[in-house]
């Protein structure tokens, strides 16, 4: 049972305005969550060639993890002396700058590599089991009016016990549709939904949701008629390429069962991701169903190189050089996840099941299991999950005011 805190309606003293309503609810939890820890990993031979790995399951000794520090060190020295041949014997030498750049490239390139190879050699330590507490307060503020000519409009935002504060968002909305700004999903999430049921007092890291590129969008717009709505939205800090998603939905009661498809689709840079998502509800029994493709754009290569800036001040020469970072190989990623739930009385159990596929990478699979039981303003509620071969358990106590 949720109660609301404080609701009030005022009449606005101005031509055209009506009732308004502001509403403030709470929500805690406390509980315990064990995160699963890991063991040891031995050193191998796995080697690196422009930032690509040939796994190795050969085991490193410590005669392989004093050669690879020795490599790293002389592979920093070449990078040392390639960036200081930059500047020439000349202090204003711009000539062959194309040559320089490319032995920069070349010295920074194989740093990164030999430092990845000692890591590889070196292994990660064991990670013990963790239990900490799982507690936690929020409260949420929505204030909301419509005008005498049939115009809504409304603000939400919420804060929590740790005094960080998420972004809210405002609306205004009439026959036109609906026009939001502030801190929204994409529309392709609006669409589809943000993913599959999820278990547990804390979500267990909500591995049940599907990942959206279109999560930071700021204006959205959304129209609804008879069972269908249609949304799109965009991030307007993007001032050049694309940053906008769109998407359909349909809600409706199917020969008793209450049944929602949604499809969408963003584009982000050259990257473009699309969603379909299916739910279907019958008395106490629910089932949601997903899929999610990223094409994630044109393949760029695993190392990007930075170019070399030469700067002339006063007849003397400055130089700068950032090394190269390893950036994404844009591989397509697809996600695809199940969940049911049934509901009996005070009493739901939930079970899910997500799979985020790479290409030329091993897929992550995640699943979870979950019971919750209402007593009245209180649930009790726990959890596991397998987050790709971690355990996460939790249990504990959520209430509402």
């Amino acid at each position: 049972m949720k109660h609301t805190l404080l609701a009030t309606t005022a009449l606005v003293v101005m031509t055209g305005a009506a009732a308004a309503e502001i509403s403030i609810t709470a929500t805690g939890r406390i509980g315990l969550k064990t995160t699963e820890g890991s063991a040891a990993v031995a050193g191998n031979m796995s080697t690196y060639s422009a930032g690509v790995v040939t796994a190795s399951t050969t085991a490193s000794t410590a005669t392989d993890i004093t050669n690879r520090t020795n490599a790293v060190a002389v592979a920093q020295q070449a990078f040392d002396t390639a960036h200081a041949g930059a500047v020439g014997a000349t202090p204003n030498d711009f000539s062959d700058i194309a040559t320089k750049r490319a032995a920069i490239d070349t010295a920074a390139n194989a740093l990164f590599d030999a430092q990845n190879e000692l890591a590889a050699a070196t292994g990660t330590d064991a990670i013990a089991d963790d239990t900490s507490a799982a507690n936690r307060m929020r409260f949420s503020l929505k204030a909301s009016g419509e005008t005498d000519s049939g115009i809504s409009y409304g603000v939400s935002g919420r804060f929590e016990q740790s005094n960080t504060t998420t972004s809210g968002s405002q609306f205004v909305s009439g026959a036109f549709g609906k026009i939001s700004m502030g801190d929204l999903d994409g529309a392709d999430e609006v669409a589809a939904g943000g993913g599959v049921a999820g278990v547990g007092l804390t979500g267990l890291g909500d591995t049940n949701d599907i990942a959206y590129q279109s999560s930071d969008h700021n204006l959205g717009y959304e129209f609804s008629t008879s069972g269908m709505t249609f949304a799109y939205s965009q991030n307007t800090a993007v001032q050049s390429g694309s940053n906008s998603a769109m998407g359909l939905k349909y809600s409706g009661d199917m020969g008793g069962a209450t049944v929602s498809i949604g499809v969408g689709q963003s584009k982000v840079g050259t990257a473009s991701q699309s969603t379909i998502s299916a739910a279907v509800s019958s008395g106490g029994l629910t089932i949601k169903a997903y899929s999610s493709s990223n094409d994630n754009g044109p393949a760029t290569g695993a190392v990007a190189a930075a170019a070399v800036q030469l700067t002339s001040t006063a007849g003397a020469l400055t130089t700068s050089y950032a090394l190269p970072t390893v950036v994404s190989a844009n591989n397509d990623t697809d996600q695809t996840a199940l969940s049911i739930s049934y509901t009996m009385d005070a009493m739901s159990v939930t079970a899910f099941s997500k799979t985020v596929s790479s290409t030329g990478a091993v897929d992550m699979d995640y699943s979870g299991l979950g019971f919750a039981y209402d007593l009245g303003g209180v649930t009790l509620k726990a959890g596991v999950v397998d987050n790709n071969d971690q355990q996460l358990v939790d249990f504990g106590l959520s209430f509402s005011f």
